[in-house]
């Protein structure tokens, strides 16, 4: 029941973090060439699935982001798993650690943690 419920939680949070991701897309400029066709919330593994589809790319990049929230206003990327491997290896490998962690609006860390009942 409760990982139902979890599910139900997480597919009405989807429009929230739709918003926040399409804004960091605008914030760089991004829009132009990068559609999120895909996004999948699951508090219970903390994790995130996102579909990318790239101007001039024939297929969408998938990215499977694992994270743990550490405050209010911070989250961990853990672990990215794509569809690309270069980008597995450059987000896992070479991006260092201070990188991964990523200073958000608190409203983030409130959906990512389940804090909204």
């Amino acid at each position: 029941m409760k990982s139902i419920i979890n599910a139900l939680k997480d597919a009405a949070l989807v429009p929230v973090a739709r918003k926040i991701i399409n804004k960091y897309l605008i914030k760089y400029h991004l829009q132009q060439i990068v559609q999120m066709s895909t996004l999948r919330l699951d508090s219970e593994k903390q994790e995130i699935f996102v579909a990318l589809d790239l101007q001039g790319e024939p297929t969408s990049i998938e990215l499977t982001i694992h994270y743990r929230v550490l405050s209010s206003t911070c989250i961990e990327i853990t672990d990215v798993h794509s569809s690309r491997e270069w980008i597995t290896t450059l987000l896992n490998d070479i991006l260092p650690a201070e990188k991964k962690q990523r200073t958000v609006p608190a409203i983030v860390t409130t959906v990512l943690s389940k804090l909204i009942h």
